[in-house]
């Protein structure tokens, strides 16, 4: 079992980016595109610790809706500065700094969109053969400070 550090996106973009990862699907095939929800990475992590108290990054956050497959996976890019002092505060790295969408090579057009809210969160991946069994275990969401 794999256990990672995640942003979790909110409700509203979930669905959205839930509906680009259908279209993926549906012009691959591939069921790699219906695992796991669509999140950032941020890198492994100990599952029986709890989620910590850490900064929030730098809302809001611009995807322009360019998609790049490296290392294995497809996903949307953000700037790896923008993750770095998160990833400083957790003790942890991931070979890619975007949002999460799948493992093969597909494309399909996508509108840019901005990240204003996200939840610090601990996810837990079982495979198997032919099943990907993943759970949220806890989390935590990160205040931005900014006024709204």
């Amino acid at each position: 079992m794999e256990s990672y550090y995640i942003l979790r996106l909110g409700n509203d973009l979930r669905t959205k980016l839930i509906k680009i990862r259908t279209l993926l699907f549906e012009k691959s095939g591939q069921s790699c595109f219906c695992c796991l929800e669509p999140c950032i990475i941020l890198g492994p992590c100990d599952p029986s610790s709890s989620v910590p108290f850490v900064s929030c990054p730098q809302l809001p956050i611009l995807i322009d809706g360019t998609l790049h497959f490296e290392e294995g996976q497809l996903f949307l890019p953000l700037e790896r500065e923008v993750l770095a002092p998160l990833r400083n505060e957790l003790a942890t790295d991931y070979p890619i700094s975007g949002i999460y969408l799948g493992s093969e090579q597909v494309s399909v057009p996508i509108q840019s969109f901005t990240i204003n809210s996200v939840s610090l969160a601990m996810l837990t991946v079982e495979r198997t053969e032919d099943l990907t069994l993943w759970n949220v275990l806890s989390e935590r969401h990160l205040d931005s400070g900014k006024e709204s």
